[in-house]
């Protein structure tokens, strides 16, 4: 069902970022409410960075956060995300998901609207691979809990989804790209607990398959895949809300190894691969209620990070793809915590920049 309708934004800004009481789980995603909830506090605002090298581009036709996206064929498909925040009576909150599914074409900048999701999810995984947009895991409801295992694909010639094997065990906020014909999922939460397992699902015999466990239990990570190698980047572990750890999965050694570390910690990033490099872009911190514009470049030959022109509006929980030589953001949240915005921004990386 669409509902595009959002509770005030001031109410959103005092359950999730208002209360200085307000406290966090270890996993930093449910919040314990110890005051009576009110409209006194500000709404959220933006940091802008008028610098930038980004771009502004046609908004999103929605506010969202948490989408994600996977480009196909030269477009990007735009997945889920959580829309509504309240509380119930027993304190907890409750997360609205979407089932919004959008094909955006960035020559026109258009917006299609597509057949929604089987059902509203938010932190989902999303793919491409040989002509289909593959959506796996992520979120039901209330965002600690109701962890999903199920395994969709969408078939962009008849606008149509059909069930593929579920995932061997639950999975939201997770890392997955396509290596070869196979869809490794590593990191990642179940219901409020990040995890390390590792599996991938095998497109040629259909079945999944266990791998090596990640060194790290993380989630809220950026994922990007350069040739045999997925990596994990960033996220949210047991210990801190926000990590500068970085990990990358050889399948042809099939084995982990550990990289450098990120020259800025951030959770709730996105991630993208252009020209042999990997780039980590936003992000934030909700142990001291931050986001960043923060745009980080691996290059995997040397292991050396470095830092690129920093987002125009700073966000976490975004969708972010790429295109070419161009990276594309939409969506998220522009302050700590939980907060939808329908900003769109891009940044053009050639000859790395």
């Amino acid at each position: 069902m669409r509902r595009w309708h959002l509770i005030p934004i001031g109410f959103v800004a005092l359950v999730v970022i208002g209360l200085p009481v307000l406290v966090l789980t270890n996993s930093g995603i449910k919040h314990d409410l110890k005051v009576d909830l009110g409209f006194s506090t500000g709404e959220c605002e933006p940091t802008a960075n008028p610098a930038s090298g980004w771009e502004t581009r046609q908004s999103l036709p929605y506010e969202l956060d948490e989408p994600r996206a996977a480009t196909l064929d030269g477009e990007i498909y735009l997945a889920g995300g959580q829309l509504n925040v309240s509380e119930e009576s027993d304190g907890r909150l409750y997360i609205e998901s979407s089932d919004e599914f959008t094909r955006f074409d960035p020559k026109s900048e258009t917006f299609t609207e597509l057949k929604p999701l089987p059902r509203p999810l938010n932190h989902v995984g999303v793919v491409a691979y040989r002509h289909h947009i593959y959506v796996l895991g992520g979120y039901e409801e209330r965002r600690d809990e109701n962890t999903g295992r199920e395994f969709f694909r969408y078939d962009p010639k008849t606008n149509s989804w059909s069930q593929m094997p579920p995932m061997p065990r639950a999975r939201a906020a997770a890392a997955m790209g396509m290596v070869g014909a196979e869809l490794i999922v590593a990191a990642g939460a179940r219901n409020s607990e990040p995890v390390s397992e590792t599996v991938a699902y095998d497109f040629q015999s259909g079945r999944w398959r266990t791998l090596p466990p990640m060194p790290s239990r993380r989630e809220h990570v950026g994922t990007a895949v350069v040739g045999d190698r997925l990596y994990v980047l960033g996220g949210r572990s047991p210990d801190s809300l926000a990590v500068d750890t970085a990990e990358s999965y050889d399948v042809s050694e099939r084995r982990w190894h550990t990289l450098p570390r990120m020259p800025v910690p951030t959770g709730g990033l996105g991630a993208v691969s252009i020209e042999g490099d990997v780039i980590a872009v936003g992000g934030g911190n909700d142990d001291n209620a931050t986001v960043t514009g923060a745009v980080q470049e691996f290059d995997p030959l040397t292991e050396r990070w470095k830092l690129l022109s920093p987002l125009r509006i700073a966000r976490h929980g975004q969708a972010t793809a790429a295109v070419g030589d161009t990276i594309w953001v939409f969506g998220g949240a522009p302050c700590a915590y939980t907060n939808e915005t329908d900003s769109v921004e891009t940044l053009e990386v050639k000859g790395g920049q």
